[in-house]
């Protein structure tokens, strides 16, 4: 910001056009013929040098009233100029990994290493500062750029020269001292011509009174205009007989304002300090459009001489390149994209996700799926290879057990790939996917993923309850009995002492300890009696399903489930309630519309959540799964239910018509999860009708039902807790936040200030999570933390409870992958950068290699034009200059009147 002192005639601006500047000039002169005219009449007898000087003191008054009459006046304004701007934004989303060539010879950089290199040589932005205030951004997937860089234009000679002029507004002024010594003299002069005229020699006074008049003029315009001018300054002090001790400030004195930009508003520039770790490329997405449109915010357009911007192009969320172009063209801001990478796609072959179960059991054959993709100019033939072994961090997976071969479009999409195994041998292992790609395969380190598992040989603990033997009850008890992996007990509540019955134990009531009642995986209840078991027993049966990850399947059935559901005063029944995925009907099996001894079989109406239930493929494929479906004759009664909760999954309705209210029939098949277990509704026990087609048929139906009910204790590692992430799956960078429910050895919640999770990274790394209490949770013992995955591939996170004696270790896995929108379209985009430079008025430049670096560097120098802008800010009137300034006038016109007055009587004139 710059001050400069600006005198002007405010009258000047009211006489509008050439008529109001003639009509003034015509009065003036008018007054002026006038005056002339009649001094020239009424001193016609005089002698020449007297008439001068009277007609010459007369028209001093008339200009000085004139020149009031204009009104001189003195401002202040301040001249503020805003520097031209140029705004670097650069791309930070992961396809700036990649290679800036294709080319096999050497290691090419990076294209994040390419811009760290531009930036950070300095030549790009040095020269840049020397015209424009520089700042650099930095976008993926936020919506806002983030400033990496500021540079300020160097600073002017501003200060220095305020403090010269300052230092030199002190002392005497010449020019005041001259006026001073004018007046002197003039005083002089009127006193000798008063000496002479006194002693009648009144005709020698003409020269010495023309004289005075002359210093009279000088006096005034030197000493009355300094005076004036140095407003803050004392008339005593200008002419060296006094000082500024008592002197009032001046308003609006140059160099008093204080800048808007001064030291107390201005922000310390922002400078980094390693580009290459500033420009990490690890963003999910790039967000050009919402990165311009950023910067066109931030940034005032007039001053904004260009945005250069330093991508691949490849832009694949946010606001379009075209919105953004737009609002560039709107402000008229060039945009000068730097292409860098390739504008061939590389030819690549990647495992992007590999998608394993964390459990199974011995011999269980397990499905999992591998998603390659594949980037070049052609159809690539790859082999895929399956891996297992054990979990040692130290040893490669060597084993291959299947092999598949693919072929993988070059356009990027995503190729699944499905292998099927049964693993042995109980214990932790590891399996991998390799993909063998061909020889020019740019990148061997996304060939390879690999995923944990574990294979547990504990037996499958089921607790069947029934409140009579129903065939379905038998066939399933049966089925279990017969199973290996499945340990059972019953409780059969019509069950007479003594009574004989295929179970590893039989029970005579519910169990009652906690501790036996967490040992149980599953519960099958065959519409049992509720009401014999206590309030406090139903509560832990609500503690294991919500805190011990249970899984409950409840099978209705015409005999006690319409009884017991009348009894709505019963608190049990309202803790039955929230127990099943249905809202149950509190009013008679008639009324609610359930059907007992129905004598037509219908088909069950499957719904699209059936397609994705694996418990329902009793088949060996899914199509023929429900083919069986279609085929086994049906059901004949069910119990009526009102309708699913929210939060709950319908798998099939009762498709009777009749049975219809409103535009839904009866809910059949339903589940829900509740807390950390889930619960599955039956509406009535006739899946034993599936053994018409085929005994396999049922036996898969309640096998598989009861392992994916209970799926939820085969993730746990201890009755003790539960270890939980917020989502199993991730992207690189993300944030997982993990929560912990911990129990003591009573299975009280565990109190303790913290508690640590090691978590094991690919490469082996190992690094402490530390896991806080929860404030503001109702329940005690639940910890939480935080991780940040920053690579590609397995994580396991362990947290070991106990003092070294029967520690207890509770484990959960994140799969973390590369996002597949950065990695679709790896090939520089130029033709979306031209049309941006095109439509914006820039230039586009792709970079490729160092010469191609430098020359774009030199041509947006020259391309890019300064524009700064500069506002001027009106002061207001001084009003001490106006004060002295018609004191000065004053003194003159009455000096002058005095001299005239003074002289008409010494020659006696009227």
């Amino acid at each position: 910001m710059t001050e400069e002192v600006v005198y002007e005639f405010t009258r000047a601006g009211t006489l509008g056009g050439w008529w109001g500047w003639a009509v003034m000039i015509g009065v003036i002169a008018l007054l002026v013929y006038l005056c002339v005219w009649l001094y020239r009449r009424d001193t016609a007898e005089l002698r020449p040098e007297i008439r001068v000087t009277l007609i010459a003191l007369r028209m001093i008054v008339l200009f000085a009233l004139v020149f009031f009459f204009m009104g001189l006046q003195r401002r202040t304004q301040q001249r503020v100029m805003r520097p031209s701007e140029v705004a670097v934004v650069v791309d930070t989303s992961q396809s700036m990994s990649f290679a800036e060539s294709n080319e096999p010879v050497g290691e090419p950089l990076t294209r994040s290493e390419r811009v760290a290199r531009m930036l950070g040589d300095g030549e790009l932005l040095d020269r840049l500062a020397e015209t424009h205030r520089v700042t650099v951004y930095a976008f993926d997937e936020e919506t806002e750029p983030r400033e990496l860089e500021s540079r300020e234009l160097p600073k002017g000679a501003e200060t220095a020269s305020a403090a010269k002029l300052s230092a030199s507004s002190r002392g005497t002024d010449r020019l005041a001292m001259l006026g001073a010594l004018a007046a002197v003299g003039m005083g002089l002069l009127c006193l000798a011509s008063l000496v002479l005229a006194v002693g009648g020699r009144a005709d020698a006074i003409g020269v010495p009174l023309i004289s005075a008049v002359a210093l009279l003029l000088i006096a005034a315009g030197l000493l009355g205009g300094v005076w004036s001018i140095r407003s803050d300054r004392s008339l005593a002090s200008l002419i060296g007989v006094g000082t500024d001790d008592a002197a009032e400030p001046a308003d609006n004195e140059p160099g008093d304002a204080v800048s808007p930009d001064g030291p107390e508003s201005e922000q310390p520039p922002r400078r980094v300090e390693d580009w290459s770790s500033a420009l990490a490329a690890a963003g999910s997405q790039s967000r050009i459009g919402d990165a311009m449109r950023g910067v066109l915010t931030r940034h005032d357009p007039t001053t904004l001489a260009g945005m250069l911007m330093v991508t691949d192009g490849q832009s694949n969320a946010g606001l379009t390149t075209g919105a953004a172009a737009a609002l560039a063209r709107r402000g008229d801001v060039a945009v000068y994209p730097l292409g860098v990478g390739s504008s061939d796609a590389p030819t690549n072959v990647r495992v992007v996700d590999l998608d394993a179960p964390r459990r199974v059991y011995p011999g269980d054959k397990f499905a999992l799926s591998a998603v390659l993709q594949a980037s070049g100019s052609r159809t690539v033939t790859a082999q895929v290879q399956l891996l297992d072994g054990l979990d040692d961090p130290g040893v490669e997976l060597t084993e291959v057990i299947d092999s598949q071969e693919v072929e993988l479009p070059p356009d990027g999409s995503l190729v699944s790939v499905r292998f099927e195994t049964s693993p042995e041998s109980v214990g932790r292992r590891r399996l991998g996917v390799r993909v063998i790609p061909p020889g020019e395969d740019q990148n061997a380190e996304d060939d390879f993923r690999e995923a944990r598992y574990e294979v547990v040989a504990r037996k499958l603990r089921v607790l069947a309850i029934a409140g009579g033997p129903t065939r379905e009850y038998q066939f399933v008890r049966n089925l279990l009995f017969r199973d290996p992996s499945v340990e059972l007990d019953v409780w059969l509540q019509t069950a007479q002492q003594g009574l004989s019955q295929d179970a590893d134990r039989l029970l005579t009531e519910f169990p009652g300890r906690l501790e036996d009642l967490f040992e149980y995986d599953a519960i099958i209840a065959f519409d049992p009696d509720w009401m014999q078991i206590p309030a406090d027993r139903l509560q832990g049966l609500q503690r294991w399903l919500s805190e011990q990850a249970g899984g409950l399947i409840l099978i209705g059935g015409p005999i006690y489930m319409p009884q017991w559901t009348r009894l709505r005063t019963d608190p049990r029944v309202t803790l039955l309630n929230g127990l099943f995925p249905v809202e149950l009907a509190t009013r008679s099996p008639l009324s609610a519309g359930g059907r007992q001894g129905g004598e037509t079989a219908f088909e069950l109406e499957f719904t699209p959540e059936a397609m994705r239930a694996d418990f329902l493929f009793i088949a060996e494929e899914p199509q023929a799964s429900f083919d069986v479906w279609g085929s086994f004759g049906g059901v004949y009664d069910y119990v009526g239910v009102k309708d699913p909760k929210p939060g709950a999954k319908v798998y099939a309705y009762f498709s009777d018509p009749a049975t219809r209210i409103g535009d839904s029939l009866p809910v059949y098949l339903a589940s829900q999860f509740y807390g950390a277990g889930r619960t599955y509704f039956q509406a009535s026990g006739e899946m034993w009708r599936l053994r018409r087609e085929n005994d396999a048929y049922f036996d898969n139906y309640y096998t598989k039902l009861i392992r994916w009910v209970s799926e939820g204790r085969l993730l746990r590692d201890s009755n003790r807790g539960v270890l939980l992430v917020d989502t199993p799956r991730a992207g690189v960078g993300d944030t997982i936040t993990v929560r912990a429910v911990l129990t003591d050895e009573q299975f009280e919640p565990l109190r303790v200030p913290k508690v640590e999770a090691n978590l094991l990274g690919p490469g082996g790394l190992i690094q402490t999570v530390v896991l806080s209490p929860v404030e503001g949770e109702p329940r005690e013992g639940t910890f939480g933390g935080r991780f940040v995955v920053r690579a590609a591939g397995a994580y396991d996170l362990r947290l070991t409870l106990g003092d070294g004696l029967g520690d207890t270790v509770l484990r959960q896995s994140v799969q973390v992958r590369l996002p597949t929108a950065e990695l679709e379209r790896p090939q520089r985009n130029d033709e979306e950068l031209s049309f941006i430079a095109e439509s914006t008025g820039g230039t586009y430049f792709p970079i490729d290699d160092d010469a191609t670096a430098a020359a774009a560097i030199t041509a947006l120098i020259e391309s890019i034009e300064p524009q700064p802008q500069t506002t001027v800010l009106p002061g207001t009137p001084d009003e001490r200059f106006a004060e002295r300034r018609n004191a000065s006038l004053l003194w003159l016109i009455a000096t002058a009147l005095t001299f005239e007055w003074v002289l008409r009587r010494l020659h006696r004139l009227a």
